[in-house]
């Protein structure tokens, strides 16, 4: 029975290979996260944004009331999703805040005895 061996050259030789190939994918992932932080270092934060003055369209003749937070009231959203919905002949749905997560089917099994 024969042992293929190799020499502590070569053993070093690939060594060394298997080292550089992963310094370069080292390098190539730091090239990556250098890149990806300057685009994250470029986009405007949140504060920055409520600074700048966009202009508010609206063609809507009701009276529309935003709180200081930027919010709009919900009644105002139903309505506007209503006047959407007749403009366009749809129906609207109005879901109930929480939804099972299984049919009506699965609700109507009845419980084994000994459960």
């Amino acid at each position: 029975m024969m042992v293929q061996t190799t020499s502590i050259e070569e053993q070093i030789g690939l060594l060394t290979a298997a080292v550089e190939n992963l310094l370069k994918h080292v390098q190539a992932r730091d090239d990556q996260l250098n890149k990806l932080h300057d685009k994250f270092q470029s986009t405007p934060t949140l504060n920055e944004l409520k600074e700048q003055d966009f202009p508010v369209e609206c063609n809507t003749s009701k009276d529309v009331h935003i709180s200081t937070d930027g919010f709009i009231s919900i009644k105002h959203v139903k309505n506007t999703m209503n006047e959407v919905a007749n403009t366009y002949g749809t129906r609207v749905q109005v879901f109930k805040s929480y939804m099972k997560p299984y049919t009506k089917r699965i609700e109507q099994l009845r419980m084994p005895e000994n459960y």
